[in-house]
């Protein structure tokens, strides 16, 4: 086991040596990127641009530490309540970013096969995103035999259990179920990584029993290789068993105990106490 100090300062692919047979699958919720956003730039004509870098660099970032698997909620039906003026942005400009030359050329280069699951193509066509639809569908046919890497985008995935319930009757196991909804299979999700209020959401049928959680208090898109280092290393090393410490506890252990997610509202969005 490495200490902290060493752990930070390993090479990137030697953490990746150590990450890989350890850890796969992570959910990653790219949480306040709009407060993010106008902290760095003022002209929303850049939005997508920019946070499509910043997301194609956080991906990147997991992948280099040796995690294959990315599982990113994007949109739910919420959305659809926020009027048309924030649904052309997320639609419009948001998923239409994902189809650019940018990110194309870094799905093909870093080989990643990229799919999407939730009812995103009944939500987005009755809405008039026919064009969005046959785009997002090609990228899933053009990068469908990549294996290095794996990218799933959640979109409209809060949609209940009636398309569960409808797939469920066609296949006879629960990984036959998985892979029908999913387009593949999806191993047990090893981290849960988001920002703000300590929730989960949008992951239908995933094995999260042993997933370990983090919640910035800061947006996702602040992330950087220090934090990511400080949440794999205590995933690997500081989660372990520790019944041995149990005989030398007094009930003044229990005094002054911290509740982990009460928090309030700051100009900086929800912060915890």
């Amino acid at each position: 086991m490495y200490a902290l100090s060493e752990w930070l300062h390993l090479s990137d692919q030697e953490v990746a040596r150590i990450v890989v047979p350890r850890v796969s699958t992570a959910v990653v919720y790219l949480n306040g990127t709009r407060r993010w956003f106008l902290s760095l730039h003022k002209d929303w004509a850049e939005y997508s641009e920019v946070t499509g870098k910043a997301q194609r660099k956080l991906s990147q970032l997991f992948y280099d530490h040796g995690i294959q698997t990315l599982i990113q909620p994007l949109l739910g039906y919420d959305l659809l309540g926020r009027g048309d003026d924030y649904i052309e942005m997320a639609v419009g400009q948001g998923l239409v970013e994902l189809t650019t030359s940018n990110y194309l050329a870094w799905f093909h280069q870093q080989e990643i096969r990229v799919t999407f699951y939730g009812n995103w193509i009944e939500v987005l066509s009755k809405r008039g995103f026919s064009d969005v639809v046959g785009a997002l569908q090609r990228i899933i046919k053009e990068t469908a035999h990549y294996t290095k890497y794996k990218l799933l985008f959640g979109l409209f995935a809060d949609e209940g259990l009636d398309k569960i319930t409808a797939l469920a009757k066609t296949v006879n196991t629960g990984e036959a179920l998985l892979r029908q909804y999913y387009g593949q299979l999806i191993q047990p999700v090893d981290l849960i990584i988001g920002s703000g209020q300590p929730a989960t959401w949008d992951l239908p049928l995933l094995d999260i029993n042993k997933a370990s959680l983090y919640f910035l208090q800061a947006p996702t898109f602040c992330l950087n290789r220090h934090t990511l280092r400080h949440i794999l290393y205590d995933h690997l090393y500081q989660r372990v068993n520790d019944d041995g410490l149990y005989e030398n506890l007094s009930p003044q252990a229990w005094q002054d105990f911290k509740v982990l997610g009460i928090g309030q509202q700051t100009n900086k969005g929800w912060i915890a106490l």
